[in-house]
């Protein structure tokens, strides 16, 4: 829709120009909308097939417009991770998700919708950039991760005229329905609520039957206004959720919503998703936020399926960490992809 050349915050050093974007796509409730987003182009001359793409799916940032990675005012963990593929001739394109960066509500963990989001900036892309090639590769983390596995199931049907060569999943939050039936039972708080409140409004705006009033106890429902105002540490520390008892907040009355909902997570289990791409799955065995068994399981799954999949577990490495410490094992496994498709 329009695109400009930004310098400031988010911009990758790296690259020989940023763009500030805004593209186009299809809300769940299939209603055109606009999402924000970012493109790095690297330095030098692209090769005969264009730029390979990396089309990046950040991690749980929160719902209020400043949490955005486009708006934020300094590089994050992912921008320097992002800045490195940059450095070695990748362009990397950054949705901020819909409902992030833009007015509405993130539909938190709705594979198909976040799988669109990714694609459809691959193809704006493409057609910002002619020297952008058809070849691309979807990357994310930990709500990102997840997010890279859907897209790589459903990423060559949402954009047919490019060409998905793989995934990369860091840390990929995954079970969320395993994460609604622990809560329901808690009586400790914990960030798992935090986690199940972004996905009650979130799946609440992907499907009419979810219905958040008819779910949480009603002194519980203006809480969920601090989801659109605060970034999601703010939210795992000083949040009204973060202190709240989970087993708490239900409503005993309101099983035909909490039943949709929990449908609804399980058709969101992207372990059981047809994935044909090659994928790699990365977890730090030090991960206290999404274990590396869990992923280990995943794999697993895929793999029985007929995915072709690596995992790989670093020892000593946290949610965070394993971003940087894994490096040295994607770089090589990216260029394969791309030296397969005769773009790099």
């Amino acid at each position: 829709m329009w695109a400009q050349p930004f310098s400031d915050g988010a911009a990758l050093p790296s690259a020989s120009k940023n763009y500030r974007m805004l593209y186009e796509t299809l809300s769940p409730r299939g209603v055109l909308i606009a999402i924000s987003g970012t493109l790095a182009i690297p330095e030098g001359v692209p090769p005969p097939h264009g730029w390979p793409l990396i089309s990046w799916a950040h991690g749980t940032a929160g719902n209020a417009p400043e949490c955005a990675p486009s708006r934020w005012t300094k590089l994050g963990l992912e921008h320097r991770l992002l800045d490195t593929f940059v450095r070695r001739g990748y362009a990397v394109a950054e949705t901020d998700y819909e409902g992030n960066g833009t007015p509405g509500i993130h539909p938190y963990m709705v594979a198909a919708t976040l799988a669109r989001d990714v694609s459809d900036i691959a193809v704006a892309s493409h057609e910002l950039d002619p020297q952008i090639g058809r070849d691309w590769i979807v990357m994310g983390h930990s709500e990102g991760g997840f997010v890279a596995l859907a897209t790589a199931a459903f990423g060559q049907q949402l954009a047919p005229n490019l060409n998905l060569l793989g995934a990369v999943a860091y840390a990929p939050a995954a079970h969320p329905a395993a994460t609604l039936v622990n809560e329901l039972h808690n009586h400790s708080p914990n960030g798992g609520l935090v986690a199940l409140a972004l996905m009650i409004e979130g799946f609440a705006a992907a499907d009419p039957q979810v219905v958040p009033s008819q779910i949480l106890e009603p002194q519980f429902l203006p809480l969920l206004a601090e989801l659109q105002q605060h970034c999601v540490y703010d939210l795992l520390e000083h949040s009204s959720w973060s202190t709240a008892i989970p087993a708490t907040i239900f409503r005993p009355q309101g099983q035909d919503s909490l039943e949709a909902l929990y449908a609804d997570l399980r058709q969101n289990e992207v372990a059981d998703y047809p994935i044909s791409v090659p994928t790699l799955i990365l977890n730090g065995l030090s991960d206290t936020m999404v274990s590396s068994e869990g992923s280990m399981a995943i794999a697993d799954r895929l793999r029985r399926n007929g995915t072709p999949v690596t995992f790989k577990a670093y020892l000593g490495t946290t949610h965070a960490s394993v971003l940087a410490i894994s490096v040295n094992d994607v770089a090589p496994w990216l260029a394969q992809r791309f030296a397969d498709a005769g773009t790099h």
